[in-house]
């Protein structure tokens, strides 16, 4: 386990340089291999803090929590778009786990269902986890890269995070980062910490009328 984040990087940094010089390619979302959902170091509390091709809204922070090792409970809130720094939507996703690199999941927002494919692709020191997602598989134009971070992470590591992941994942392209806004995001102070333990409670009353 590397001590610091600035060794992790340096770490992957030197790895992806023997990578480039021998020729390996980026992989697609599609294609590239994905880790096991089922790991208690995912849980708590992520910003998303870039993504590629860049975010068409600011403020995205993302809670993860696991029932019985059997469910990852996702619930994500962001503004509604770029210009808005209020985080007023709101979004949830039950993900049964059942070993597999990759999932297609439902995020219900109200009345709305969104499906999108989602991979984890690396952890970076518990500081950074890198991911992709797409709705079509075919249709390279539907997919993207993301970093999300703890709430320790340091700005000035992002570009370099992205350089290392770009090497592996074509999702992620050296010296372009596209950073998702999180200064002065706000919300109502009654649903900053509603959408987690709901979450755990809608999945306890299901548990229990089965």
């Amino acid at each position: 386990m590397c001590k610091s984040v600035m060794i992790c990087l340096a770490i992957l940094a030197s790895a992806s340089a023997v990578l480039a010089q021998t020729g390996n390619q980026p992989k697609s979302c599609v294609d590239a291999t994905g880790l096991d959902f089922n790991n208690t170091q995912f849980a708590g509390y992520w910003q998303e803090v870039a993504r590629n091709p860049a975010s068409n809204v600011s403020c995205i922070d993302v809670n993860i929590g696991f029932w019985n090792n059997t469910n990852m409970l996702v619930n994500v809130s962001h503004s509604a778009n770029t210009q808005s720094l209020y985080q007023n939507v709101y979004e949830k996703a039950n993900i049964s786990l059942s070993g597999k690199t990759s999932y297609n999941v439902s995020f219900t927002d109200g009345q709305r269902e969104s499906f999108v494919t989602i991979k984890l692709l690396e952890l970076v020191s518990d500081t950074y986890l890198l991911g992709c997602s797409y709705t079509d598989a075919s249709n390279v134009s539907t997919s993207a890269g993301f970093i999300l971070a703890r709430a320790n992470y340091s700005s000035s590591l992002i570009p370099q995070v992205n350089a290392n992941a770009s090497v592996n994942y074509s999702n992620f392209v050296n010296g372009t980062v596209h950073n998702v806004t999180h200064i002065g995001c706000y919300a109502s102070s009654a649903a900053q910490n509603l959408p987690l333990i709901t979450g755990f409670l809608a999945l306890a009353l299901l548990l229990i009328k089965a």
